[in-house]
């Protein structure tokens, strides 16, 4: 039987759920805005545009295709990097001293310094769901083990490729980055190993849902 390809997600698709949760001791209804933000480079460049006044980040991912939870760190990259004006990372007042501070050029008062230190910090939950659970091979990471640490890209964001210069080779574009990104690579590989992650399949005959760790993301993003 001939098995149709869902449509890719085109720019971001908007989802809107509620749910009841336990919150204070207190039943309380709540409604959830899923921005689901599409993955394809074709509109890489517009998906900043989304990442502004979100209270929680899920991330899915496929685990019979280990690229996929390997690029967990470069969606976490992205959304930290993005979050922060281009002046306040690429612009030195000093003219390369380092003795003023980074200027706001855009005057637009971005708080992605602040979000950043909230995912780092888990302030701001970050839930895992591993996709297409069924698939897992025999043999793999034992359900409820820590997973396996992912290894950062080595190829530079595409917003240092379009500030920061061409392609080129993989040694080149990790030469080029600054020393605070590698840190931040790092710390991100670490929540990603760390983190809460879930199981998920979407089958008709084996759905899996993990419904109470869901459940506890909302609740704490709402009270983030």
């Amino acid at each position: 039987e001939k098995v149709s390809m869902p449509e890719w997600t085109c720019g971001c698709s908007l989802a809107i759920a509620r749910e009841t949760l336990e919150i204070d001791l207190r039943t309380t209804d709540v409604e959830v805005e899923l921005w689901e933000v599409g993955g394809t480079q074709t509109y890489a460049a517009a998906r900043p545009v989304f990442y502004e006044d979100f209270d929680a980040v899920m991330l899915v991912y496929d685990v019979s295709n280990m690229k996929s939870y390997h690029n967990l760190v470069v969606w976490l990259f992205e959304l930290c990097t993005s979050l922060q004006l281009p002046s306040l990372r690429y612009w030195d007042a000093s003219g390369g001293s380092g003795s003023v501070p980074p200027a706001d050029l855009e005057g637009g008062g971005c708080d992605g310094r602040a979000k950043q230190q909230a995912i780092l910090s888990g302030r701001c939950p970050v839930l895992f769901v591993a996709n297409k659970a069924d698939l897992r091979r025999r043999g793999d990471e034992r359900r409820g083990a820590m997973p396996m640490r992912p290894v950062p890209p080595e190829r530079i964001s595409l917003l240092d490729r379009l500030l920061g210069g061409g392609e080129g080779a993989s040694a080149a574009a990790a030469s080029r980055r600054s020393s605070a990104d590698v840190q931040l690579l790092e710390r991100l590989s670490d929540l990603v190993q760390r983190g809460r992650h879930m199981e998920a399949c979407s089958r008709e005959d084996k759905p899996t849902f993990d419904i109470v760790l869901w459940r506890d993301f909302l609740r704490r993003a709402s009270e983030s």
